[in-house]
């Protein structure tokens, strides 16, 4: 299954934290941040760039010149030749995994706290918050909260 969206959300809560600058997120100096080893898989999962490297340092997936994020092509790259390996560093766990456990984290350690998050406008993870896929919390809910056949002993079914 593809991870693809995910990472692409991690990547935004990135770039947000950053201010927005790609140059940022590639030189963010908190390794001990639950989402440190995901913030440059976005840039390998999909964008402009398809993943590609661009030895300049300007040609990141998410940067957009247009929209304010200054670019300077005197500056190299700061990790020179890092993108082909960033696929091959990343944790085993699914990135919804992670996801879920910044979130305890941002709540206090509360898991409680994770369900009645209210920064669903503000933060790109937020749909993630559960560690599962949107899609599969949906339909978990649904067929939770749905409704369902009366089954009663002795009668016959359907």
């Amino acid at each position: 299954m593809s991870h693809v969206k995910t990472i692409r959300a991690i990547r935004r809560f990135c770039l947000d934290c950053q201010g927005g600058v790609a140059r940022e997120v590639r030189l963010c100096p908190d390794t001990g941040c639950g989402l440190y080893a995901w913030r440059l898989a976005g840039i390998v999962a999909g964008g402009v760039n398809a993943g590609k490297h661009d030895p300049t340092g300007d040609g990141d997936a998410d940067a957009n010149p247009a929209a304010g994020d200054p670019v300077d092509p005197s500056a190299g790259d700061p990790l020179p030749g890092a993108l082909p390996l960033i696929a091959q560093t990343l944790p085993d766990e699914r990135p919804v995994r992670a996801i879920r456990r910044y979130c305890v984290a941002c709540c206090g350690g509360e898991r409680s706290e994770v369900r009645t998050c209210d920064a669903r406008d503000r933060c790109a993870l937020w749909s993630y918050r559960f560690g599962v896929l949107p899609e599969t919390y949906r339909r978990v809910k649904a067929r939770l909260t749905g409704p369902r056949a009366l089954v009663l002993p002795g009668l016959p079914t359907g």
